[in-house]
């Protein structure tokens, strides 16, 4: 009983040990996607940002409309573009 109660002793050092090392790696590939991690967050805030202050682009979309009158209609098809893989992507996320 005593020689089975060691090696499970044994097992359990070992196993820690192997814990302790993955941790650390874990930690170092962690620390590496810590900017990219920064940079989503960013824009995501950026996003939220718009949604909460829909008013903001309504001075581009002006100096747009009067600045290039005849590329309005090209911007909005393009804008339509966008919404829909915006929606689409969205709903791929959701999914």
């Amino acid at each position: 009983m005593k020689a089975k109660a060691n090696a499970l002793m044994q097992t359990r050092t070992a196993l820690l040990a192997q814990i302790a090392v993955e941790r650390e790696v874990l930690a170092h590939q962690g620390a590496a996607l810590r900017p990219a991690a920064q940079l989503i967050d960013k824009v995501g805030m950026g996003f939220r940002f718009i949604q909460s202050h829909p008013a903001l682009l309504l001075l581009p979309m002006t100096i747009v409309t009067l600045w290039r009158p005849r590329r309005l209609l090209g911007l909005a098809i393009s804008g339509l573009g966008l919404w829909r893989l915006v929606r689409q992507g969205r709903h791929r996320l959701r999914s």
